[in-house]
């Protein structure tokens, strides 16, 4: 952990992600992971039963894992502020669950659905007409979301702007998810660039900004393994990633905030935020850009909380310096 001078809305402590620690061991990841892989299986194969088992799926996993109820109450508590009731946290906790679930849904749908399918998914682009006159710019372009919606549907429609997008991800350890997404984006001609395989991927992504292609990174999390900035969120803090706005920085492309919403019939509507410019590499205009960044992310989130698929401690203030969840 590294201290230095406070500036804006970033306190400037550098944190290194290390793997959460679980309680209760291997038995509850095994268990996650076995009912996470037959969500996904069933979502392709059976949509019609993942609709219809909806209500009992939530109920289930609601009130048998405690663990997801004690992360959802806790990031509530923050969302809604200190004056919330603990009936309206659980409602927020339990809507919370649903947006999850229904993203499981849409993933396995979107995974057989050809491009033309897809684009009827999106209901709306706002702020393409301005995208377009930035791109014009060809300096390529740093897209920074966040997980909310449907992130692959997004891009999908981005596709209609950019011939080459570079998805940033880390490979999930559900076996059949990470089989389902990467046929899926190698279908759709999605480059993927797993943070997995080192210090070669950032270099590459370099040498795509530098040639007017565009990247794509989920900005309201820092992966395992990575190091974030401690950064004031809401009430409280988050560690964002420094990547986008070190890319940013080093090659010249704009970080364009983008955010996904989902909309009650299962469509998406699109929003694409004003640009965020890094005017050089150093420490004070890297910690400007992820403050806007993290205004811009704040504001979604607080529109749409349910919306934001974060099922573990989000805030700081809930984790302590060991990765454990604090009560």
């Amino acid at each position: 952990m590294k201290l230095m001078a406070d500036s804006g809305n970033i306190e400037q402590i550098r944190v290194r992600v290390s793997p959460p620690v679980y309680n209760s061991g291997i038995v509850r990841r095994l268990s996650a992971r076995f009912w996470l892989g037959a969500m996904f299986f069933c979502s392709r194969r059976m949509p019609g039963f993942v609709r219809a088992t909806r209500g009992f799926f939530l109920w289930w996993a609601w009130n048998f894992s405690k663990v997801l109820q004690a992360n959802t109450l806790a990031n509530a508590r923050h969302l809604l502020g200190p004056d919330s009731t603990i009936n309206q946290r659980r409602r927020l906790g339990k809507q919370v669950v649903g947006s999850f679930y229904d993203f499981i849904s849409d993933f396995g749908r979107a995974t057989a659905l050809s491009r033309e399918q897809l684009h009827v998914l999106v209901d709306s682009i706002e702020g393409i007409d301005s995208y377009r006159r930035l791109r014009a710019e060809r300096k390529g372009a740093i897209i920074a979301t966040a997980h909310m919606g449907s992130f692959e549907v997004g891009m999908t429609a981005l596709q209609e702007v950019e011939k080459r997008i570079h998805v940033v991800f880390q490979r999930d350890p559900n076996s059949l998810f990470e089989t389902l997404r990467s046929d899926f984006r190698q279908r759709m001609g999605i480059i993927e660039a797993p943070v997995d395989d080192g210090i070669g991927v950032w270099l590459r992504l370099r040498e795509a900004l530098l040639a007017d292609e565009v990247v794509a990174i989920q900005a309201d999390r820092v992966m395992p393994g990575q190091v974030g900035l401690k950064t004031r969120f809401m009430d409280g803090h988050m560690l964002l990633p420094e990547g986008p706005a070190k890319l940013a920085a080093i090659t010249g492309a704009p970080i364009v905030p983008v955010f996904v919403i989902r909309l009650a019939d299962g469509r998406v509507r699109i929003f694409i935020e004003e640009a965020i410019r890094v005017s050089s590499a150093d420490e004070v205009a890297i910690v400007e850009a992820i403050g806007k960044l993290a205004e811009v992310m704040e504001r979604y989130v607080r529109q749409y909380p349910h919306q934001w698929l974060v099922v573990h401690r989000a805030w700081c203030e809930d984790i302590s310096p060991e990765g454990q969840e604090v009560n």
